[in-house]
């Protein structure tokens, strides 16, 4: 789901940067750790924060990413245009990732699964593109936060079938992800999550 004019103001703005960079990478960062190298792929790119935090912060050598928005799209090209071949950008949608099975060391979502109506099938598109052993990191907003009267009236997400912390942790675990660490703080979440090394899927009970 795209972005509504109030939400698209509120992302693109050096105060949202600032907090995606000083407190929720780095929280992610304590979590899961560095990636030391490897490829790795953003859902939900915006004006390009992201890949440039995965890449300056996680250590990664090159960074996928991709957005629904075509706007933010050219927005995170022109931010990101430094540094050259190491960034890939595309418009692309979550439920179908435009990746080969096990092509990332580790995927990342910097408040992005919420938007989508059936995150679910994001989830599961995370697991197969992700190699064995590889990392999923995500900070998520939860239905406490989407569903508050004020959240309804500015912005623009889906009603339906949206998520706690244990609603996102158990559908991880359900896609094939073990959750190796989480933290709750109410209204958002943190999580890091492992795809098996020997890439066996094992769904939750």
């Amino acid at each position: 789901m795209l972005l509504n004019k109030a939400e698209k103001l509120l992302m693109n703005n050096p105060l949202r940067a600032a907090v995606q960079r000083y407190y929720e990478a780095r929280r992610l960062r304590d979590m899961g750790g560095v990636m030391n190298a490897g490829h790795a792929l953003e859902i939900g790119c915006g004006r390009g924060v992201g890949a440039e935090i995965i890449l300056e912060l996680f250590g990664a050598d090159r960074v996928d990413a991709f957005d629904l928005d075509e706007d933010m799209v050219r927005r995170a090209e022109a931010r990101l245009e430094r540094f050259g071949d190491r960034v890939r950008l595309w418009t692309g949608d979550a439920t179908a990732i435009q990746a080969e099975d096990e092509t990332y060391d580790a995927v990342f979502d910097f408040g992005i699964i919420h938007h989508i109506p059936d995150w679910r099938s994001a989830l599961r598109e995370v697991y197969r593109v992700l190699k064995p052993g590889g990392r999923f990191y995500a900070d998520e907003m939860f239905e406490r936060f989407l569903s508050h009267p004020v959240a309804r009236a500015l912005l623009n997400h889906p009603r339906e079938d949206r998520f706690d912390h244990a609603r996102f942790a158990k559908a991880l675990e359900d896609s094939g992800l073990h959750v190796e660490a989480s933290y709750d703080e109410g209204h958002f979440g943190f999580f890091v999550a492992m795809k098996t090394p020997d890439g066996v899927r094992r769904p939750a009970e």
